[in-house]
């Protein structure tokens, strides 16, 4: 059989396509996942150096404003604080039940029952939204793009375009995720060291509450989960772009082998097969001294319609009536 090198081309381009967006999945579900696990989101670096021995001391008496002093990061459940100087959290009042792994604190998303008759403002409330929204649509981000893996795993198996098209949707509402939780991450930065000057021994010293001495020792960053984060939603972005592409080229691939099969090359006729249709003789009202003609046949590779095709003998010319059909 003759191979049409056109169609090679796209048959190669449809795999390679699919065989991109199968190798970036797990790859893009390794970063989210180590994003969203990780703890280091913000990071504040403290030069502890700078303060005076008052402030160096001050988990002494004032534990709430000592955990301000210290270097530490943050990622989507907790703060922690690494290095040995973590005496003030073995000092933390008996409120402060949130302390884990000896040196991390949770961080909350919610405001407990007991306080909802305190007045909280509605920066402080929206922040707390922002953060929901944060974490959540890092959720959804990761439970739809494993859904686009599957569906990915699916094309593989069953070579048809819909699971091309459902699992480039799927990565691509994945990626969209993942860029809006990051955007609900940076709103709820913002109010926090901008807008909310609240201090409290459940949800901590905003910024806008630290003493001079410590703004001036902290310095903040973004750390390498957020960064990882950005990361994986460009990688998203591309494995649904080329699932998409996989999909387009293998629905024109499935439609010519569905619809064009008949017009196939074979290499020892050298000419198309065509179905056998008896034509009517317009000159001796019989059919055809060469017996049959093929119908028109179209050319896909180059859009055009190809002429009727004839097999047999040659018919007899009009001028001799004596040849005649009996």
């Amino acid at each position: 059989m003759i191979l049409n090198p056109r169609k090679m081309a796209r048959n190669s381009c449809g795999t390679c396509s699919l065989v991109t967006a199968t190798i970036l999945g797990p790859i893009v579900m390794i970063l989210l996942a180590v994003s969203f696990a990780t703890d280091y989101w913000l990071e504040f670096d403290v030069k502890r150096e700078r303060f005076a021995t008052a402030t160096r001391n001050l988990w002494t008496s004032d534990v709430l404003a000592a955990r301000y002093t210290h270097s530490r990061h943050r990622g989507l459940f907790r703060e922690c604080y690494p290095g040995n100087d973590t005496a003030f959290l073995e000092n933390r009042p008996a409120t402060a039940e949130d302390v884990i792994d000896n040196h991390c604190f949770n961080v909350h998303y919610d405001i407990p029952e007991e306080w909802s008759d305190q007045s909280w403002t509605d920066d402080f409330t929206a922040r707390i939204h922002l953060m929901r929204c944060w974490l959540a649509f890092f959720i959804i981000a990761l439970v739809v793009f494993l859904t686009a893996y599957i569906f990915g795993l699916v094309l593989c198996c069953w070579r048809q375009s819909k699971w091309a098209y459902i699992a480039g949707l799927c990565a691509y509402i994945a990626a969209f995720s993942v860029a809006a939780s990051i955007a609900f991450f940076h709103g709820a930065e913002y109010l926090e060291r901008n807008k909310i000057a609240q201090r409290d021994p459940y949800m901590g010293l905003f910024y806008l509450s630290w003493s001079t001495e410590i703004v001036n020792a902290t310095s903040r960053d973004y750390g390498y989960s957020y960064i990882i984060g950005w990361v994986g939603m460009v990688l998203a972005a591309l494995t649904a772009t080329f699932y998409s592409i996989a999909g387009c080229y293998i629905g024109k691939e499935r439609y010519e082998d569905k619809y064009m099969e008949k017009n196939r090359y074979v290499a020892d006729r050298g000419y198309p097969m065509i179905l056998e249709t008896p034509q009517q003789d317009p000159y001796y009202g019989g059919y055809n001294r060469g017996g049959y003609q093929g119908p028109y046949v179209y050319d896909m590779d180059n859009r055009q319609q190809l002429p009727a095709l004839t097999y047999g003998p040659e018919p007899l010319p009009a001028q001799n009536p004596q040849w005649r059909w009996a």
